[in-house]
């Protein structure tokens, strides 16, 4: 038994090496196989994404939908409406941030050339008066000029085609994304099922420390989506409201880019209170400094009353750690990585600080 033992760990330490050596050996084509595997799964790992943020949602309206529609018949139909109501939340969502902020957009832009329109014109007027006036056509090098031209002819062409592919593989990406998505949401209790069939399988040891750490990481995201939301809208309300009573401009566009940028935590308020700076100022530096002044207090309070009521309980996660997962997320994969890191960092101090209760709770005891 023990001789069986030991040539069964021989022979898979030797194929441990062996898969290694030839890793390590095949390397480029290895990598590029990893590469060819990752790319294509992108949109299985989107969807996977959307279907877990959806799902929040989704337990929302079916607690709603199981309130008004308790009899069976109606249950039959409970999970097809309550994933259209979804996806039909985020659309609106979207498009009403869309709908206050593009409008505000175009009517700043025009402000702006309205402002500067004679800085414009001086500045064509004098080009064109004095680049010009001391050129001879006739020694101008044509040829040159035609070859450059054509190159640039051709430069122009690679960035259109170049942009039309990255706009066609983002189309396709996204529609794969939502359809599987929406697969997952229908099939996630069976999913779940064949999930703990597996672990039941292959790992029945250790399936407890699995659902454990499953259970933390899905509870921590969870709860930093939803009370990420709530603050941002709450932020994005307070603005507006306080911008409407200052009667200050773009009350209605700052208000859903705050609460857009609010959602990047720590330094989120402060990306939406610099577009805003740099908008007002266009109209009245005064106002701009009063706008400045009052997103300032505004975040003040967010981060001292409603992010640690609404967010902080939900996450326990010190504010010290909260600035570090930023920064590190930030550094690693730009504002997505600010988002993401901050509940993932969230799920590791509350593993680590159970498994230090755990172990000072032992040491108590065998004292």
């Amino acid at each position: 038994m023990n001789k069986e033992f030991f040539d069964r760990r021989y022979l898979r330490i030797f194929i441990t090496l062996f898969a290694l050596y030839l890793a390590i050996t095949y390397w480029p084509s290895v990598a590029k196989f990893i590469g060819n595997v990752g790319h294509a799964t992108i949109p299985l790992l989107v969807g996977a994404v959307l279907a877990y943020i959806i799902n929040i949602l989704l337990n929302q309206w079916e607690h709603l939908y199981e309130k008004f529609f308790p009899t069976p018949n109606a249950r039959k139909l409970q999970r097809g409406i309550c994933i259209t109501l979804s996806y039909i939340s985020i659309i609106v969502i979207l498009s009403a941030v869309l709908w206050l902020v593009i409008p505000e957009v175009i009517a700043c832009i025009k402000l702006l050339l309205a402002h500067h329109s004679r800085i414009i014109e001086k500045t064509i007027t004098y080009l064109s008066n004095h680049s010009f006036r001391y050129i001879d056509p006739s020694k101008i090098n044509w040829s040159a000029v035609f070859k450059q031209a054509s190159v640039g002819v051709g430069g122009t062409f690679k960035v259109v085609r170049h942009t039309a592919t990255k706009i066609i593989s983002f189309g396709t990406t996204t529609v794969i994304a939502v359809f599987f998505s929406i697969y997952l949401l229908i099939f996630k209790e069976m999913l779940r099922r064949q999930f703990y069939k597996l672990i039941d399988l292959w790992l029945p040891r250790a399936k407890n420390q699995i659902m454990y750490v499953i259970h933390v990481f899905d509870n921590s995201f969870s709860s930093y989506i939803s009370g990420q939301c709530k603050d941002a809208a709450i932020l994005g309300i307070c603005c507006f409201i306080g911008m409407t009573i200052l009667r200050l401009p773009y009350a209605y566009m700052m208000g859903a880019v705050t609460t857009v940028t609010a959602l990047i935590p720590i330094i989120g308020a402060i990306l939406g209170a610099s577009v805003g700076v740099v908008i007002i100022f266009a109209i009245s530096p005064v106002k701009a400094l009063i706008f400045l002044i009052f997103i300032i207090i505004l975040q003040q309070l967010d981060n001292r009353i409603t992010y640690p009521i609404v967010v902080g309980k939900a996450i326990d996660l010190p504010s010290v750690w909260v600035f570090v997962a930023v920064m590190v997320g930030g550094g690693v994969s730009g504002i997505i990585g600010m988002m993401f890191t901050v509940p993932l960092f969230a799920a590791f101090y509350r593993i680590i600080r159970d498994r230090a209760q755990q172990h000072t709770s032992k040491a108590k005891q065998s004292s």
